[in-house]
Protein backbone atom coordinates (compact mmCIF):
# COMPACT_ATOMS: atom_id res chain seq x y z
CA UNK A 1 0.00 0.00 0.00
CA UNK A 2 1.49 3.34 -1.08
CA UNK A 3 1.74 6.16 1.44
CA UNK A 4 2.24 8.44 -1.56
CA UNK A 5 1.08 8.47 -5.15
CA UNK A 6 2.88 5.86 -7.25
CA UNK A 7 5.43 7.42 -9.60
CA UNK A 8 5.74 6.87 -13.34
CA UNK A 9 9.14 8.05 -14.60
CA UNK A 10 9.47 8.69 -18.33
CA UNK A 11 12.89 9.00 -19.96
CA UNK A 12 12.13 10.49 -23.35
CA UNK A 13 14.01 11.75 -26.39
CA UNK A 14 14.96 10.83 -29.92
CA UNK A 15 17.39 8.02 -30.70
CA UNK A 16 20.95 8.99 -29.85
CA UNK A 17 19.95 11.75 -27.42
CA UNK A 18 21.39 9.89 -24.43
CA UNK A 19 18.25 9.08 -22.43
CA UNK A 20 19.46 5.57 -21.48
CA UNK A 21 22.81 6.93 -20.34
CA UNK A 22 21.08 9.63 -18.29
CA UNK A 23 18.76 7.09 -16.68
CA UNK A 24 21.73 4.91 -15.72
CA UNK A 25 23.36 7.92 -14.06
CA UNK A 26 20.41 8.64 -11.77
CA UNK A 27 19.07 5.12 -11.19
CA UNK A 28 20.30 5.06 -7.57
CA UNK A 29 18.50 8.31 -6.80
CA UNK A 30 15.23 7.02 -8.24
CA UNK A 31 15.09 4.27 -5.66
CA UNK A 32 13.56 1.46 -7.71
CA UNK A 33 14.75 -0.76 -10.52
CA UNK A 34 11.74 -1.46 -12.75
CA UNK A 35 12.56 0.02 -16.15
CA UNK A 36 10.83 -0.80 -19.41
CA UNK A 37 13.07 -0.20 -22.42
CA UNK A 38 11.51 -1.05 -25.82
CA UNK A 39 14.93 -1.04 -27.51
CA UNK A 40 16.30 -3.55 -25.00
CA UNK A 41 13.25 -5.77 -25.48
CA UNK A 42 13.65 -5.64 -29.27
CA UNK A 43 17.35 -6.52 -28.95
CA UNK A 44 16.47 -9.48 -26.74
CA UNK A 45 13.97 -10.76 -29.33
CA UNK A 46 16.27 -10.26 -32.34
CA UNK A 47 19.84 -9.17 -31.52
CA UNK A 48 20.79 -8.99 -35.21
CA UNK A 49 17.90 -6.82 -36.38
CA UNK A 50 16.09 -5.29 -33.40
CA UNK A 51 14.40 -2.56 -35.48
CA UNK A 52 12.35 -5.29 -37.20
CA UNK A 53 10.85 -6.25 -33.81
CA UNK A 54 9.69 -2.78 -32.76
CA UNK A 55 5.99 -3.69 -32.99
CA UNK A 56 6.43 -6.90 -31.00
CA UNK A 57 8.48 -5.04 -28.39
CA UNK A 58 5.86 -2.30 -28.27
CA UNK A 59 3.14 -4.82 -27.47
CA UNK A 60 5.24 -6.26 -24.66
CA UNK A 61 5.78 -2.75 -23.28
CA UNK A 62 2.04 -2.04 -23.27
CA UNK A 63 1.36 -5.30 -21.44
CA UNK A 64 4.02 -4.60 -18.79
CA UNK A 65 2.90 -1.00 -18.26
CA UNK A 66 -0.72 -2.07 -17.83
CA UNK A 67 0.32 -4.65 -15.23
CA UNK A 68 2.41 -2.18 -13.23
CA UNK A 69 -0.34 0.44 -13.31
CA UNK A 70 -2.87 -2.15 -12.12
CA UNK A 71 -0.53 -3.09 -9.25
CA UNK A 72 0.26 0.56 -8.43
CA UNK A 73 4.02 0.03 -8.72
CA UNK A 74 6.62 2.74 -9.26
CA UNK A 75 8.32 2.18 -12.61
CA UNK A 76 10.00 3.90 -15.53
CA UNK A 77 9.94 3.62 -19.30
CA UNK A 78 12.25 4.80 -22.04
CA UNK A 79 10.62 6.19 -25.16
CA UNK A 80 11.39 8.32 -28.19
CA UNK A 81 7.93 9.86 -27.60
CA UNK A 82 7.48 9.64 -31.38
CA UNK A 83 4.45 7.36 -31.17
CA UNK A 84 1.23 7.71 -29.23
CA UNK A 85 1.60 4.57 -27.09
CA UNK A 86 3.68 6.32 -24.42
CA UNK A 87 1.23 9.24 -24.35
CA UNK A 88 -1.70 6.87 -23.84
CA UNK A 89 0.18 5.09 -21.06
CA UNK A 90 0.93 8.40 -19.34
CA UNK A 91 -2.72 9.43 -19.59
CA UNK A 92 -3.90 6.10 -18.21
CA UNK A 93 -1.45 6.21 -15.30
CA UNK A 94 -2.41 9.78 -14.46
CA UNK A 95 -6.11 8.85 -14.35
CA UNK A 96 -5.34 6.11 -11.83
CA UNK A 97 -3.48 8.49 -9.51
CA UNK A 98 0.12 8.27 -10.67
CA UNK A 99 2.52 11.19 -10.41
CA UNK A 100 4.21 11.63 -13.78
CA UNK A 101 7.85 12.73 -13.95
CA UNK A 102 9.45 13.11 -17.37
CA UNK A 103 13.10 13.67 -18.18
CA UNK A 104 13.22 14.79 -21.80
CA UNK A 105 16.74 14.58 -23.25
CA UNK A 106 17.48 16.35 -26.53
CA UNK A 107 20.30 17.60 -28.73
CA UNK A 108 20.57 20.98 -30.42
CA UNK A 109 20.62 19.48 -33.92
CA UNK A 110 19.23 16.21 -35.28
CA UNK A 111 22.54 15.67 -37.11
CA UNK A 112 24.04 15.06 -33.68
CA UNK A 113 21.50 12.28 -33.10
CA UNK A 114 22.47 10.69 -36.42
CA UNK A 115 26.19 10.97 -35.63
CA UNK A 116 25.81 9.50 -32.15
CA UNK A 117 23.78 6.55 -33.41
CA UNK A 118 26.47 5.94 -36.06
CA UNK A 119 29.13 6.03 -33.33
CA UNK A 120 27.08 3.60 -31.27
CA UNK A 121 26.94 1.22 -34.24
CA UNK A 122 30.75 1.35 -34.51
CA UNK A 123 30.88 0.31 -30.87
CA UNK A 124 28.59 -2.67 -31.46
CA UNK A 125 25.20 -1.01 -31.03
CA UNK A 126 22.24 -1.48 -33.36
CA UNK A 127 21.67 0.56 -36.50
CA UNK A 128 18.69 2.90 -36.87
CA UNK A 129 17.90 4.25 -40.35
CA UNK A 130 18.56 7.97 -40.75
CA UNK A 131 15.06 8.56 -42.09
CA UNK A 132 13.61 7.07 -38.88
CA UNK A 133 15.73 9.36 -36.71
CA UNK A 134 14.65 12.40 -38.76
CA UNK A 135 10.97 11.44 -38.59
CA UNK A 136 11.06 10.64 -34.88
CA UNK A 137 12.79 13.94 -34.14
CA UNK A 138 9.84 15.88 -35.54
CA UNK A 139 7.09 13.81 -33.95
CA UNK A 140 8.90 13.51 -30.61
CA UNK A 141 9.13 17.28 -30.20
CA UNK A 142 5.56 17.67 -31.45
CA UNK A 143 4.26 15.31 -28.76
CA UNK A 144 6.42 16.96 -26.09
CA UNK A 145 4.96 20.37 -26.90
CA UNK A 146 1.41 19.04 -27.23
CA UNK A 147 1.26 16.99 -24.03
CA UNK A 148 3.61 18.85 -21.66
CA UNK A 149 0.61 20.03 -19.63
CA UNK A 150 -0.23 16.50 -18.46
CA UNK A 151 3.24 15.98 -16.95
CA UNK A 152 3.45 16.76 -13.22
CA UNK A 153 7.23 17.19 -13.18
CA UNK A 154 8.99 17.95 -16.46
CA UNK A 155 12.77 18.24 -16.68
CA UNK A 156 14.33 19.28 -20.00
CA UNK A 157 17.95 18.28 -20.49
CA UNK A 158 20.17 19.53 -23.30
CA UNK A 159 22.75 16.83 -23.99
CA UNK A 160 24.50 18.52 -26.93
CA UNK A 161 27.79 18.87 -25.05
CA UNK A 162 29.78 16.24 -23.16
CA UNK A 163 27.84 16.78 -19.94
CA UNK A 164 24.06 17.06 -20.11
CA UNK A 165 22.62 20.28 -18.72
CA UNK A 166 19.22 20.79 -17.13
CA UNK A 167 17.80 23.80 -18.96
CA UNK A 168 14.20 23.92 -17.74
CA UNK A 169 12.18 22.41 -14.89
CA UNK A 170 8.41 22.62 -14.58
CA UNK A 171 6.50 21.37 -11.55
CA UNK A 172 2.71 21.39 -11.52
CA UNK A 173 2.52 23.85 -14.43
CA UNK A 174 5.01 26.29 -12.89
CA UNK A 175 8.58 26.91 -14.01
CA UNK A 176 10.85 26.21 -11.05
CA UNK A 177 14.16 26.51 -12.91
CA UNK A 178 15.29 27.94 -16.22
CA UNK A 179 18.74 28.25 -17.71
CA UNK A 180 20.00 31.73 -18.56
CA UNK A 181 20.36 30.63 -22.17
CA UNK A 182 17.69 28.19 -23.32
CA UNK A 183 18.32 25.97 -26.35
CA UNK A 184 16.00 26.65 -29.26
CA UNK A 185 14.13 23.35 -28.96
CA UNK A 186 13.05 24.19 -25.38
CA UNK A 187 11.60 27.62 -26.18
CA UNK A 188 8.09 26.35 -27.14
CA UNK A 189 7.78 24.69 -23.72
CA UNK A 190 9.07 27.80 -21.96
CA UNK A 191 6.49 29.90 -23.81
CA UNK A 192 3.66 27.55 -22.81
CA UNK A 193 4.34 28.02 -19.13
CA UNK A 194 5.95 31.46 -18.98
CA UNK A 195 4.19 33.41 -21.70
CA UNK A 196 5.61 34.87 -24.88
CA UNK A 197 8.08 37.26 -23.24
CA UNK A 198 11.48 38.45 -24.51
CA UNK A 199 14.24 36.02 -23.62
CA UNK A 200 17.82 35.48 -24.71
CA UNK A 201 18.06 32.50 -27.05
Amino acid sequence: MHLHSPIFFVFAGNNGSGKSTFRNLIIDKIGFDINIDPDAIARRIDPQNPESKRITAGKEVIKSVNEYIKEGKDFSIETTLAGKNAIRQIQKAKKTGYEITMFYVALSNVNQNIERVAMRVKNGGHHIPTEDILRRNQTSFKHLYEYAHIIDNLVLIDNSKDDGEIVLEINNDKITFESKKLPEWSIPIWKQFKGDLPHEI
